[in-house]
């Protein structure tokens, strides 16, 4: 009878959508532009790029003045696009897993477009 009721518990809370929510994934996706004449190693952020994701869901997002993006999406699969003016289009597939607890972090370095 215990094992029932934890039974229709579990059942009702899939059902009731949390089951779902507990796996929408915090998904960040950095975009950077190595400064040619700096230091080795330093990079500026790229704001206002258009980051494209595609797959389970789809979804358009702009980079921030420190160059993040933020999306939730369920697991799967995804092509992520980003593009921007002056830049050269970057293409990437991500793959975010169910059993994955800490936020997805991508980071990407644009290339300017040569005049």
């Amino acid at each position: 009878m215990k094992y029932a009721v934890v039974l229709i518990l579990v059942l009702l809370f899939v059902l009731s959508g949390c089951g779902v929510r507990w796996q929408m994934k915090d998904t960040y996706i950095f975009v950077y532009e190595i400064e040619p004449n700096a230091p080795q190693g330093y990079v500026l952020p790229v704001p206002l790029a258009r980051v494209t994701v595609t797959g389970n869901v789809s979804a358009v997002r702009y980079t921030d003045a420190q160059g993040k993006a933020h999306f939730q999406l369920p697991p799967g699969t995804y092509t992520v696009a980003i593009d921007k003016s002056g830049y050269l289009p970057l293409t990437d597939t991500i793959t975010l897993y169910t059993l994955e607890f800490t936020p997805g972090r991508y980071v990407y370095y644009l290339a300017r477009q040569e005049d």
